[in-house]
């Protein structure tokens, strides 16, 4: 009888540690018999003891049937990044103005996790825009308020949490635009955000209805994510997931 076990047969790394939030990995697809869509699956990720071959190391393991009888060495992607990019061509006539050109056009599209969560437009030199997006991709990898490594999605992790918009208070109102890369802010404890800077310079505030909500993308370097003062009769989030 051999003295390693089988790591294909029901294998339970030693030492496994599960305390802690669960973190969770994508480990492959499933199609659906009756409508044949493909579906993502999921495992929990944690460190154990590598297998009795390598015992000086440690790994990484997924647990592959969700009920911890079965684990499998895990050395995937934590988080899987899909980058759209397109680029074209357009033309432009004006009668008007006298005008007739050719423009150069394009945008791009990015994925956290298969959640759609930033879009931008292309530079007439490509290679200007192509350098910036692994920068953006870091940023959002980072992000305070999202996990990727958490089941929970991305919309349901930022909807709701509290943040300060410069000096006010506020709260994330909707994840509509998420796939843009924004969220909807709405402030709390005031009606309508402060006017800008530039608006007091003038004869009024401008447009209020304009301040109810504002449209703020994800790494807008206005808003602080950690706020964790109440104000104008919040509640306390009943469960710590759903805190700032």
């Amino acid at each position: 009888m051999s003295e390693y076990r089988s790591r294909t047969d029901r294998y339970v790394p030693d030492k496994l540690f599960l305390d802690g939030r669960p973190h969770y990995a994508e480990i492959g697809f499933t199609r659906d018999i009756e409508t044949g869509r493909k579906e993502t699956l999921k495992a929990r990720v944690a460190h154990g003891l590598a297998d009795e071959l390598n015992r000086e190391s440690h790994w990484q393991w997924g647990d592959v049937f969700g009920d911890g009888s079965h684990w499998s060495h895990f050395s995937g992607h934590h988080v899987q990044i899909d980058v759209a990019f397109r680029t074209e061509n357009r033309r432009e006539v004006n009668d008007w103005k006298g005008r007739d050109e050719i423009r150069a056009e394009g945008e791009w599209t990015l994925a956290l996790n298969r959640q759609p969560c930033w879009e931008g437009v292309i530079a007439p030199d490509p290679l200007v825009t192509l350098r910036k997006i692994p920068d953006i991709i870091e940023q959002l990898l980072n992000h305070p308020a999202i996990d990727w490594l958490d089941d929970k999605p991305a919309a349901e992790q930022l909807l709701g949490r509290r943040v300060y918009y410069e000096r006010t208070p506020a709260v994330v109102s909707s994840v509509s635009v998420l796939d843009q890369g924004c969220v909807m802010l709405r402030p709390v404890g005031v009606e309508v955000f402060p006017p800008a800077a530039y608006e007091l310079d003038g004869d009024d505030d401008g447009d209020v209805s304009e301040r109810r909500t504002y449209k703020v993308d994800l790494l807008s370097p206005h808003v602080w994510w950690w706020r964790n003062r109440l104000y104008g009769g919040e509640v306390e989030a009943a469960t710590p997931e759903a805190k700032a």
